[in-house]
């Protein structure tokens, strides 16, 4: 498809991602990425992703992805190569001291930024808006049916207490706003060199919760999203942190209940993060 659209572009040692979660992936030799929704419902929530990009981008202080090759079906699209590292724990327990102040810096300045933009302005883009409610539901039944008949009574106690400060946190007073709802070490890339934070995969994009997109800081230990809440310029509540770890501890389970069905993920490596969150 990329040759037949964009003949220009060299694909002789061009590298195809394909364990990603919602898309493929083709890394070309020149630096440009390509992706494609592996699922076709997805195509047209991938176009309007694209658009949003176009929007956010003179409004952000980091990179993100600005596609340059869009083919004309919209099932597939292309960007220059945003440069860095993706932040795993083993890439941030190298990080200098210095380092990590700039990527607090950067990443405070980033949501500061995307959860000040104003939401109405959102309508023709088609951004969901996240609904707890609806979420809880299937996700306790999909705990219910997938996960508990894996889990030892025990540990199915252990999930239901947590569930139920899952379902107290719907409680919490806090103005919705357009989050990326994935800002994980994998989507954030520290750029050494120019010593700057990309951010790439704004395809789960939603407008909920500020605290969601602190989730994922939560990996690095507790230190870390309280730095980059200390800088945050957005709206603050009082269990702002609270609910964000809480949210943390949806990560194994979810990593656990897809591994049965198919997803690039193993029943371990959510139930070794199970056992270190729950117990």
């Amino acid at each position: 498809m990329v040759r037949s659209e964009f003949p220009e572009i060299d694909l002789e040692t061009s590298r195809f991602i394909t364990h990603g979660w919602d898309h493929f992936i083709l890394k070309t030799k020149d630096k440009k990425i390509f992706r494609t929704p592996k699922d076709d419902r997805y195509c047209l929530k991938f176009r309007n992703e694209i658009k949003l990009l176009h929007c956010l981008s003179p409004r952000l202080n980091l990179g993100v992805p600005q596609y340059k090759y869009i083919s004309e079906s919209g099932k597939f699209a292309g960007y220059d190569l945003l440069e860095g590292k993706e932040i795993s724990q083993n890439t941030f327990k190298g990080l200098s001291k210095k380092d990590k102040f700039l990527i607090v810096d950067e990443l405070a300045g980033f949501l500061s930024q995307l959860h000040n933009i104003p939401t109405d302005k959102l309508d023709d883009l088609c951004v969901e808006v996240v609904d707890n409610d609806t979420e809880f539901k299937n996700l306790n039944k999909r705990i219910s049916k997938v996960l508990f008949p894996l889990l030892q009574p025990d540990e199915q106690k252990l999930i239901k207490i947590y569930l139920k400060k899952l379902k107290e946190t719907f409680e919490h007073s806090y103005e919705k706003v357009l989050i990326h709802n994935d800002l994980s070490g994998e989507h954030i890339l520290w750029d050494k060199k120019s010593n700057k934070v990309n951010v790439i995969d704004f395809s789960d994009r939603g407008i909920g919760d500020p605290a969601l997109d602190f989730t994922g800081f939560f990996e690095f230990g507790d230190e870390f999203p309280q730095m980059i809440y200390d800088k945050y310029k957005g709206k603050k509540d009082i269990s702002f942190l609270y609910r964000a770890k809480l949210y943390f501890q949806k990560i194994p389970l979810y990593i656990m209940m897809d591994s049965q069905e198919g997803y690039p993920c193993t029943f371990e490596e959510g139930y070794e993060m199970f056992e270190k969150l729950y117990k």
